[in-house]
């Protein structure tokens, strides 16, 4: 919702400030002409920190408005999807109503920055959820303010990803009066620190001028963009974009479901194209139909292997294994599990660069056994961080990469049937100028008995898990009793004897 569309409210009804703020400066200014500077404006609380997406584009009218250029203005592929974006200003919203107009996946507001949380989210992300229509998160990205912090305030209210959801949005349309290298750099720890969290690349959503003048960044270019360009032709793009994922073309939209106008949008793609950009779906063939959900496609045409009762092994090479960040900074070596394995130097950060993801795709919920193979060839690093999702949440498991020099157990976890997924992050507090080298290679997934009778025999000092905060997956040893003090004594004793003798 923006200024000039008339009288607006919030979301308890309540007249919106900015109309009352412009009423209350013309009357000061009746009486005090000096004060007409000071009070031209609405203060920045009131004029920045609650919008909706599309709002700071409008003032620059040429970001939403513009006439096409035909130098600019990229076309759809083909066939496109209808959808919408959402946020507080919509109030309460009839999800079945919105599904039957034709909706296929929506996207909703979590804040604005870090001051501004939308408390109309988690109704919109549960209702469209429930009725089936894809959905993914957006935040409206303040530069200015802590880029991680907003980060984490989009990843805390969104929760993991589940099959079938959009990967998160970054909603770049406030530079914070912030030279365009400073805007570029926090849009980059935003985006590397939700792509590390979450393995998927986010969508940078953005109006051509707006990115072009106070951006600037190539960086992204291989990142989705969802382009503002309110036009029934082909949007403009930003010069750093060379294709559209999204294209919002009006703020004007009217849904069943939805009371009043609202952004209306087009995915560049079929009903298929988009279950197979939706996190977890499609096979990367095509050959998903449309009425498939993400795990039942990946079981008829899983892009790299079905992990079976009888367990299996990924390689570093295998489509499952996917390295994130610079390609420079990654290295192959000979060695490994079957001739070649990979790393990257640890760095001491609290921001990700280089990371790899491998994706698990379970044929029977279980316990399984994961395994990685290393050596000190190509893994050095004393401080590995193996984050492994499973049944119970996401786990944390540091391992000494260095003591080892073969299969290394990770830990024993328990897994639903479907989609998983286990991270390794080159930051894990080891300074670069140390020369360590996070080692990815290959895992083995071993199914292993509830009673641990046939369990498969384990490495000495493996894997230490760590920050369960969202479900442990291993149970730490305890010991009680006298027993352990009476043994170490007597040990201590044993050991002056022989000394004395």
């Amino acid at each position: 919702m923006s200024w000039g569309r008339g009288e607006e409210r919030d979301a308890n009804g309540m007249r919106n400030l900015g109309g009352v703020w412009a009423a209350f400066v013309g009357v000061v200014v009746a009486f005090s002409p000096a004060l007409t500077v000071a009070l031209a404006a609405p203060p920045d609380a009131l004029r920045t920190e609650d919008r909706a997406m599309g709002d700071g584009l409008r003032e620059l009218e040429l970001d939403l408005l513009a006439p096409l250029d035909p130098s600019a203005a990229t076309c759809a592929d083909g066939t496109t999807t209808f959808g919408i974006d959402v946020s507080k200003w919509q109030a309460d919203i009839d999800w079945a109503d919105v599904k039957a107009d034709g909706v296929k996946y929506a996207f909703i507001r979590v804040s604005h920055g870090v001051n501004t949380i939308d408390a109309f989210f988690d109704d919109n992300w549960e209702g469209a959820g429930a009725q089936g229509i894809l959905r993914g998160a957006y935040q409206f990205f303040e530069p200015g303010q802590n880029a991680m912090t907003q980060a984490d305030i989009l990843l805390d209210r969104m929760g993991p990803l589940q099959p079938g959801d959009l990967p998160p949005v970054i909603d770049v349309e406030s530079h914070g009066n912030l030279p365009a290298a400073e805007v570029a750099a926090a849009v980059k720890t935003w985006v590397d620190h939700v792509e590390a969290e979450l393995g998927v690349k986010p969508i940078v959503y953005t109006g051509r001028y707006f990115w072009q003048d106070y951006v600037k960044s190539p960086a992204f270019a291989d990142y989705p963009l969802w382009i503002a360009h309110y036009t029934s032709g082909c949007p403009n793009l930003p010069l750093q974009w060379a294709d559209w994922t999204f294209h919002q073309y009006s703020d004007k939209g009217s849904v069943d479901g939805v009371d009043g106008p609202c952004d209306v949008n087009k995915f560049n793609g079929d009903v298929n194209a988009l279950l197979d950009f939706a996190v977890g779906g499609g096979c990367g063939d095509g050959t998903c139909s449309g009425s498939e959900d993400s795990d039942s496609c990946q079981a008829d045409c899983p892009p790299c292997g079905v992990i079976g009762p009888d367990g299996a092994t990924i390689d570093d090479d295998d489509a499952c294994t996917t390295l994130h960040g610079p390609a420079q900074y990654w290295r192959t070596v000979n060695g490994g599990s079957d001739g070649t394995a990979r790393w990257t130097g640890t760095i001491a950060s609290n921001t990700t660069v280089n990371f790899a993801t491998v994706d698990l795709f379970f044929e029977e919920a279980g316990s399984y056994r994961i395994r990685a193979f290393l050596q000190p060839t190509f893994a050095t690093s004393r401080q590995a961080k193996y984050k492994v999702e499973h049944a119970g949440g996401l786990a944390q498991v540091v391992v000494n990469q260095s003591t080892k020099n073969g299969w290394a157990t990770i830990g024993d976890f328990q897994f639903d049937a479907g989609s998983a997924k286990i991270t390794l992050q080159d930051n894990t507090g080891e300074k670069s100028s140390l020369g360590r080298r996070l080692g990815v290679d290959a895992f083995e997934i071993v199914p292993i008995d509830p009673q641990n009778a046939d369990a498969p025999p384990d490495d000495e000092d493996d894997g230490i898990p760590t920050d369960f905060d969202r479900g442990g997956a291993l149970e730490s040893c305890s010991v009680g009793g006298e027993r352990p003090l009476a043994a170490l004594a007597l040990l201590v004793l044993i050991r002056r004897r022989r000394r004395a003798a």
